[in-house]
């Protein structure tokens, strides 16, 4: 197996090349390094053996001259978080890039082509149970681009006869996410804000489940055309996230509960402007979803095809989170915090 793996520096990639060097494959990862924790990631990979290509997927040469040898895929490379971005920019990243590297996956006869999509492509606030045939609901640009992403793959593995599968995971968490970092931090502190009730429901997913749910699909033909969702063992509220993570670190309190309807204003505002303005805003719409986020899913098409299911319940994936962070620096311990006083 030579293994490329697309935003290999980010949280979920660097997970996935981890686990192909510990499956002895021959790795190489294509990411950015531009950030604290994307060079650390490369320093952790390079460390096990890993060849990090460090530059965009929009570089047409480096895309191919990444893809040159491999025998599998797993595309994650996206522009996701960048609220001060256009329109274009997310179209030339999510669209444009996927597409040179289906073209490249192809000439070079790929074996397993794995796209990572997302849940987001349902909307944020589902009745019900949402299945991977509920009716589509994508809310921003990202989820646009994502959406119009599966459908190239879906057509150009057709037509190139590149094998290929999608996989939506839900929200994913675990060691050296720096996502979930910022709500360890607030509530270990006790100065975590709760925007609304806490009442929305949330399908966290922990990174070696995810990691399983790759592998499989470059096992198993049944995973070939397939598009499926990726969830945890069952889903809680936000209020039951936040008490889980309380409950962790010990924290006497997570901190305020304030109203959430005047923040999903302000972001909005603060997004129009900085965009404007053609500067990072410090909030933005998408930020504010994790507090107004309403969905569960069913895993039952990812069991069936893949032969899969989420092992890690949420208690047992904050403890082992925590640890890591606190192992890593990236939190403090408690004795740590009293001494720092």
């Amino acid at each position: 197996m030579k293994l490329l793996v697309t935003g290999g520096t980010g949280f979920i990639g660097s997970h996935l090349a981890e686990e192909g060097r510990r499956r002895g494959a021959e790795v190489t990862v294509l990411g950015l390094t531009d950030r604290p924790e994307e060079q650390a990631n490369t320093r952790l990979l390079s460390g096990l053996g890993a060849e990090v290509i460090s530059g965009s997927i929009t570089d047409a040469e480096l895309c191919r001259r990444a893809v040159r040898g491999a025998t599998h895929v797993f595309h994650l490379a996206v522009a996701m978080r960048e609220g001060g971005k256009t329109d274009e920019f997310f179209e030339s990243v999510n669209l444009e890039g996927t597409r040179r590297l289906l073209e490249a996956a192809a000439e070079e006869g790929v074996q397993r082509f794995v796209y990572c999509s997302t849940i987001g492509i349902y909307g944020h606030r589902a009745p019900g149970v949402t299945r991977e045939d509920s009716p589509l609901a994508p809310g921003n640009i990202y989820e646009r681009t994502k959406v119009s992403a599966e459908r190239q793959v879906r057509e150009l593995a057709a037509g190139r006869r590149l094998p290929s599968a999608i996989l939506r995971p839900a929200d994913v968490y675990g060691p050296r996410d720096m996502r979930l970092l910022k709500l360890f931090k607030g509530v270990s502190r006790g100065r975590f804000p709760l925007f609304g009730p806490g009442a929305g429901r949330r399908h966290m997913i922990y990174v070696d489940d995810v990691v399983s749910a790759f592998f499989r699909a470059c096992e198993r033909d049944e995973a070939l055309g397939e598009a499926v969702i990726l969830a945890g063992p069952r889903p809680c509220t936000l209020r039951e996230l936040i008490q889980a993570v309380q409950q962790a670190t010990g924290s006497s309190r997570y901190g305020v509960r304030l109203p959430l309807m005047p923040m999903l204003a302000v972001s909005g505002i603060v997004e129009d402007v900085s965009r404007a303005l053609k500067v990072d805003p410090p909030i933005y719409r998408r930020r504010m979803d994790f507090f107004w986020s309403d969905s569960e899913f069913d895993t039952s098409r990812a069991r069936r095809v893949l032969d899969w299911e989420p092992r890690v319940e949420l208690r047992e994936g904050i403890r082992r989170t925590l640890e890591d962070y606190r192992r890593s620096g990236s939190l403090a311990s408690e004795t740590q915090e009293v001494v720092s006083g």
